[in-house]
């Protein structure tokens, strides 16, 4: 029986990962095929211009007739658009359903290029004669083009499946924009780069290491610029290879222009990135760590005015962002995730226990449970408002909706079934139904891995304050419950992530919170002295 629930399970998390619109609703035109086709349409002419821009200085004796070039150009393009939507179906699936998505990454497209042809029409005009000097055939060309930008670009702004298929995309279009002695060159360090940069700047959350990984990644595109230096140098006459003078004009200009291009490239990430964040609602980790800052106003506004829910915070991104590391899933993301999940309540702080010391009156013990349940099901809607006075980040926004799901209010659930109760013991009759709907949150369900993990690890830190002897089997026995509990109640339904995933995460809050609240030896008490 767990085998088929286990299996069930899997599907769904499939279908969920890869978002598939056929829910038989009309489409609208916003999101549909055809408007997506329009977008790849004015990409790929956009792409055929650039090309036809750098192509008049490439020398002669290398370009094709018009038409044979248009053909081959076409050719090209298609194979890079191929190659784009079958990778990204495979390594980021949720960027081919939503269009705003796709949208963002053939804009990215677009902008490689056009860096392309202006760093080709730029060295051209100011340097005309080093660069058709010692290197001939326009061997030049294949040197400027910024292999680095679109892998790059595309793994901060949609993770690094993104960026490895669009980077291998971009790979086969560059193959526009230099001549055909160079082509196989400029494919294989374009595809050196494109699996290596992403991997490397996958998890970066500072401009300072993002810097230096690209630099790092840079050294492909050197040692890919100096071989073809080398095969263009095979094509001179024997006498020009004949002394070491004549050798290093070749390797200087290779050289320089190799570091021109990664220089463009990395300047163009950094200047681009926060304007796409802001336009089409991408989060990157750089982003994303201004907002981990504990001196950031909102979360000294908690720390001040809810201290409670302020160290309740901390302690939950540090065991989300702990699960998130175990799953897969963006440990950033989670720990500011849980840092402003619960802000909504500095609406009220007095409302929640954890800000009222222990046997002091609340607000609630003089009113309906009912009414109780809507105070608390406000806070939710109170800390999407301040995400968005604060412009937290999308899906940090996403988290703070979500947290609570569609749970259930238990312990005013059961105040207000004893409350019927005993009113039926004083009429001497059946106790009253109770509909649980009221005391349930309004969701949405978590939609995604980081937003499951800060659900789970809001509810696991909340039970673990009860437990007065936390020793590890304690602590399993809590979480497990806790965990299956809200599985049970489907509260991860909506959420891409597996049976092996939820087990995974129980057992990395179960090692922190055993950390956390690991019992202390006591102090031996002073001796008393004498007199």
């Amino acid at each position: 029986m767990s085998l088929q629930i286990s299996k069930s399970r899997l599907q769904r998390v499939v279908r969920l990962r890869r978002r598939r619109t056929g829910t038989g609703e009309k489409v609208p035109f916003r999101t549909g095929t055809f408007l997506a086709c329009v977008y790849v349409a004015l990409a790929a002419l956009f792409a055929l211009a650039a090309a036809f821009v750098t192509r008049r200085y490439i020398p002669a004796g290398t370009q094709h007739e018009v038409e044979l070039y248009l053909g081959v150009q076409i050719t090209v393009l298609a194979a890079a658009f191929v190659c784009g939507r079958l990778l990204l179906g495979v390594l980021a699936p949720e960027t081919v359903s939503r269009n705003s998505r796709a949208l963002m990454l053939l804009l990215a497209s677009v902008l490689s290029n056009a860096l392309v042809a202006g760093l080709v029409a730029g060295s051209a005009r100011y340097a005309p004669e080093q660069l058709h000097g010692p290197l001939a055939d326009g061997g030049f060309i294949p040197f400027l083009v910024p292999y680095l930008f679109l892998p790059v670009f595309c793994t901060l702004l949609a993770g690094p499946g993104a960026g490895i298929a669009m980077g291998v995309a971009g790979s086969v279009q560059n193959l526009l924009f230099v001549p055909a002695s160079a082509g196989l060159q400029t494919a294989l360090v374009g595809l050196a780069t494109a699996v290596a940069a992403p991997l490397l700047v996958a998890r970066v959350h500072r401009r300072g290491r993002l810097v230096r990984l690209c630099l790092a990644a840079g050294s492909l595109q050197l040692l890919g610029a100096l071989s073809n230096a080398i095969g263009q140098l095979a094509t001179l006459p024997e006498y020009t290879r004949a002394s070491l003078a004549a050798l290093l004009p070749p390797f200087g200009m290779a050289l320089t222009l190799t570091l021109v291009s990664v220089a463009a490239s990395v300047a163009a990430v950094l200047v681009l990135l926060g304007f796409f964040e802001h336009l089409f609602g991408a989060c990157s980790d750089i982003r994303l760590a201004a907002f981990a800052d504990l001196g950031h106003p909102l979360l000294a506004r908690l720390a001040l005015e809810a201290p409670g829910t302020y160290h309740h915070s901390i302690i939950v991104a540090t065991l989300a962002a702990d699960a998130a590391e175990k799953i897969g899933a963006d440990p950033i993301l989670a720990r500011v995730g849980g840092y402003y999940h619960d802000v909504g309540k500095l609406a009220n702080p007095e409302a929640f226990t954890e800000n009222v010391g222990a046997g002091a009156p609340t607000v609630h013990d003089g009113i309906a449970p009912s009414m109780s349940a809507i105070i608390l099901a406000s806070h939710v809607k109170d800390g999407v408002g301040l995400a968005m006075d604060y412009a937290l980040p999308a899906p940090v926004r996403r988290i703070v909706e979500e947290h609570h799901g569609t749970t259930r209010m238990a312990w005013f659930y059961d105040k207000a079934l004893r409350q019927a109760e005993e009113r039926a013991k004083e009429t001497g009759g059946e106790p009253e139904p109770v509909d649980e709907n009221p005391f349930r949150y309004a969701g949405p369900k978590p939609s995604f891995a980081e937003s499951a993990i800060v659900a789970l690890a809001d509810s696991v830190e909340a039970a673990s304050r009860s437990l007065s002897r936390p020793s590890p089997a304690a602590i399993e026995k809590l979480v497990g419950s806790i965990v299956d509990g809200k599985v049970a109640d489907g509260q991860l339904s909506d959420a891409p992530v597996t049976m092996r995933d939820v087990a995974d995460a129980k057992r990395a809050f179960v090692s922190s919170l055993s950390t956390i609240l690991h019992a202390r030896i006591p102090y031996p008490k002073p001796p008393e002295k004498a007199g």
